[in-house]
């Protein structure tokens, strides 16, 4: 009889968890956005995965009202917590991309993009920090930030 008991209660909880498990994605706008493998969420269009994050800020705003110039600007001043360190442009499945790089007091270094869908402007930040890894810090640290950046465009271009 226990035994019978103790089953059904564990039915009912795996049959009800379902509704009481957080979700990894956020759907903005139409568009189903999550962190790469590894990443849980965390806050609201934020996903972590140890020392590495990647937060989504959108605003409705579509390419034309966009200024890199203001963009480029704004990354090389800096803030009161991160130094710039350069400004880059790609190309990514034949779009252009501006992206900002900058390095923070506590050894983070934060890649910044801007991806255009429809009349939106999603900005991506991504983090990861230098002290993660023994030799070659500084170019680990952007290889790192570089894939989940282009995870991140693509997963925004494409759900």
């Amino acid at each position: 009889m226990k035994k019978n008991i103790i089953i059904f209660k564990l039915l009912f909880i795996l049959l009800l968890s379902p509704f009481f498990c957080k979700s990894q994605s956020q759907i903005v706008n139409g568009i189903d956005i999550n962190g790469p493998k590894g990443f849980i969420k965390t806050d609201d269009l934020t996903w972590r995965n140890g020392n590495d994050i990647i937060q989504v800020l959108y605003l409705k705003q579509n390419k034309g009202d966009w200024s890199k110039e203001f963009f480029k600007q704004t990354c090389e001043n800096g803030t009161r917590t991160t130094d710039f360190f350069s400004f880059e442009e790609f190309i990514f499945n034949g779009d252009e991309y501006h992206i900002c790089y900058q390095i923070g007091k506590n050894k983070m270094v934060i890649g910044q993009v801007p991806v255009f869908v429809g009349e939106y402007t999603y900005v991506l930040s991504i983090g990861t920090n230098m002290l993660d890894y023994k030799s070659d810090q500084l170019n680990k640290s952007l290889t790192q930030v570089q894939f989940n950046m282009g995870y991140m465009i693509n997963r925004i271009l494409t759900y």
